[in-house]
């Protein structure tokens, strides 16, 4: 029984210092001063620094003098570090292909690709050679028909 008569006056004494913190949304509303706008003034500014660029759209990004558009140095296309790279894994695809089965149906777009780098990096002769081996062993291949 003391532990009930302990616990009221504890429990009236929560409900009460709730009530204090409690914010009076009404008063608040009532007691705020309020200022009228008597003007308001419009700030222009210009952009510094307007650098102009070519858009394009469709079919017409396909048109081989867009790689003379790029504006931004991330759009310039891969650097030679990264063709080579990237030839590297190509030729390493290749001959893994071709140890597995020489008459692989991924060989000749793998060819391509190859060969598509070599002329980025301007090794025409080896883009030359594996353009006539592309031809020799798969003339009929949809690869082959970019170099007939």
């Amino acid at each position: 029984m003391n532990k009930k008569l302990l616990l009221l006056p504890l429990l009236f004494g929560l409900a009460w210092s709730q009530d204090d913190d409690e914010l009076d949304l009404d008063a608040m509303w009532d007691n705020t001063v309020w200022n009228d706008i008597e003007s308001v003034a419009d700030a222009g500014y210009e952009v510094e620094k307007v650098t102009a660029v070519a858009g394009v759209r469709g079919a017409e990004a396909e048109d081989e003098a867009l790689h003379h558009l790029y504006y931004r140095q991330s759009m310039k296309g891969p650097s030679k570090v990264e063709l080579n790279k990237a030839l590297g894994k190509l030729l390493n695809t290749l001959t893994a292909l071709r140890e597995k089965n020489p008459d692989h149906a991924k060989i000749p777009e793998v060819t391509h690709y190859v060969i598509q780098i070599y002329k980025k990096l301007e090794d025409n002769s080896k883009a030359v050679e594996y353009e006539k081996e592309l031809l020799a062993k798969t003339p009929e291949s949809k690869w082959a028909k970019f170099y007939k």
